[in-house]
């Protein structure tokens, strides 16, 4: 009701101010004593309360009167009463149109899905399984629990978890200083951050090798300490954690930027101090998000080969991994091998990412 009521008012003034301004001459005219003086141009005619109120708030004529015509010399030098004229003429009720997307029904919009899931995701899975089960049983179990697997296993689970662990404390904190302070630098940080996924693998692991390595100072530096970090696990634990750190700090920005400090503040007028307002305020709600950044991390160090491969000495018993051991498998044309150990890492992954689900 406001809106029309304003908008039918817009409208009076525009038609008043054109039909006063298309039979004003420009210029001051002299009035005489005793009249009121015309209304100049681009100005709202003074009307008393009553009248315009009155005037406001009759409903709007069926069609909008065309305004007078004006004289070739008023339209050329008074352009303001032209854009008054045409605002008149036009409807202020006409509907603006608007862009809208397609409205897609709800199977068309599940086929789409599920094509996709179905060709990215489930074929391909599908493919493995199928290919494990034509291997016979007991054959599937010894090739599954060798001495070399099994090994291969502990190494590659092992220093996930580690990999994992060391980045959902260091991503949290790195995180937390992203969001919470502003100091010079921070936005060439935080770009910094998405570098592992831009980096080819392979070109991380040669860069570690080369920096951890007798040519560089810190190299150099550990191994006058008694510490080897190229061709040893130790090596493999610092590749998977350069390839999986980004998956916590990218987890935890949206969520630590959606907190109220309004809810510290409460917790800080109530008593409590800070490490309390972060126990018992600030962390539960990060938890879910945290779990989720580790699981990604780890599930990314897991199936990391390009920089390992190249990091480690790839010996069996000391630091092979299992996807290194599958592709060792693939080399040697030992199908059988690859695809045992493959379905093996797939159905331990699969398990431990459902019951980080269910935990969350």
């Amino acid at each position: 009701g406001l809106g029309r009521y304003r908008r039918q008012k817009l409208l009076i003034c525009a038609s008043t101010a054109a039909a006063t301004a298309s039979f004003d001459p420009p210029g001051e005219i002299a009035v005489p004593r005793g009249q009121s003086p015309s209304v100049s141009l681009g100005q709202q005619p003074l009307e008393p309360a009553g009248t315009a109120h009155l005037a406001a708030v009759q409903p709007p004529p069926s069609r909008s009167p065309a305004p007078p015509p004006a004289s070739p010399r008023s339209a050329s030098t008074s352009p303001a009463a032209a854009a008054a004229a045409a605002a008149a003429a036009k409807d202020p009720f006409q509907p603006i149109a608007r862009f809208r997307l397609p409205n897609l029904s709800a199977p068309i919009t599940w086929t789409y899905m599920l094509s996709y899931m179905a060709f990215m995701l489930i074929m391909p899975i599908t493919a493995l399984l199928q290919k494990a089960s034509l291997v016979p049983l007991a054959t599937f179990i010894s090739r599954a629990t060798e001495p070399v697997a099994m090994h291969a296993y502990y190494v590659t689970f092992s220093c996930s978890i580690i990999a994992a662990a060391i980045n959902c404390v260091f991503g949290f904190i790195l995180a937390w200083v992203l969001v919470r302070y502003k100091f010079p630098g921070r936005k060439l940080l935080d770009a910094a951050v998405d570098l592992p996924f831009a980096l080819p693998t392979s070109v991380a692991g040669l860069t570690l090798a080369t920096v951890y390595g007798d040519e560089f100072f810190i190299g150099q530096f550990l191994q006058r300490l008694g510490i080897q970090v190229v061709f040893t696990r130790l090596g493999v634990v610092i590749a998977m954690i350069f390839v999986s750190f980004p998956f916590v700090v990218r987890t935890m920005q949206p969520v630590m930027q959606e907190i109220q400090r309004e809810m510290e503040e409460a917790a800080w007028s109530l008593g409590a101090s800070r490490w309390r307002t972060f126990v018992d305020v600030v962390f539960p709600p990060l938890f879910p998000s945290l779990l989720t950044g580790t699981a990604l991390a780890f599930s990314r160090a897991l199936g990391e080969f390009g920089s390992i491969v190249i990091i480690s000495s790839n010996f069996a018993f000391k630091d092979l991994i299992a996807p290194v051991l599958i592709f060792q498998c693939l080399e040697q044309y030992d199908y059988v091998g690859a695809t045992v150990i493959g379905t093996v890492l797939l159905g331990i992954s699969l398990t431990m990412m459902l019951a980080v689900n269910q935990l969350q």
